[in-house]
């Protein structure tokens, strides 16, 4: 089975639901670990729509989309945040969609589920840990001007990101196996 252009996405917002929240930024990072962040750094109201378009637009570029949680997070949350600032986010629904946390859930025996600890068990190191509580807070000191709390967002969405590919590396062939049984 053949995945295609491989997209890792971690979309960072300021809450759980789209209706009280915004997204803020997202990192993108191909399959060599070369990545990207965009993010919302003024008026979130105006340039949100910004930082969407840029989303989808990377997206449209990628074959399969890996995300951690992402069927309940990321992916549903973009779509709500399009919708409501009027761009048409059906290419995100056109992509082959691999959420790792259900693989892990599915393959895995462990404790708990979290991007942390699975990257902890396999020996993947992280430098940044925050909780998404943590992002509101970072986010509103960033766009004040505080450098540091940007580069913490940056550190972490990069750390999710490598996390991500990495985990994908170790479950890879199990991965391409299941998929390959739910195309045939």
């Amino acid at each position: 089975m053949n995945l295609g252009k491989i997209l890792f996405l971690d979309v960072e917002s300021t809450s759980l639901t789209a209706e009280s929240g915004f997204i803020v930024g997202a990192g993108i990072m191909d399959e060599n670990g070369k990545w990207i962040h965009e993010f919302v750094d003024d008026n979130i109201a105006e340039n949100e729509g910004k930082i969407l378009r840029r989303i989808l637009e990377r997206i449209s570029e990628a074959d399969t989309i890996i995300t951690w949680y992402g069927e309940n997070f990321d992916i549903p949350m973009i779509i709500s945040r399009s919708l409501v600032n009027g761009i048409d986010p059906k290419i995100i629904l056109e992509k082959r969609h691999i959420d790792l946390y259900k693989y892990a859930r599915r393959l895995l025996r462990l404790n708990d589920y979290s991007l942390d600890r699975v990257a902890k068990f396999f020996g993947i190191s992280k430098r940044s840990e925050l909780k998404g509580s943590d992002m509101p807070p970072l986010y509103m000191r960033a766009i004040s001007g505080d450098g540091e709390a940007l580069k913490k967002i940056m550190e972490h969405c990069y750390d999710d990101l490598k996390a991500l590919r990495e985990i994908f590396i170790f479950m890879r062939s199990m991965i391409e196996h299941l998929e390959g049984e739910v195309d045939g």
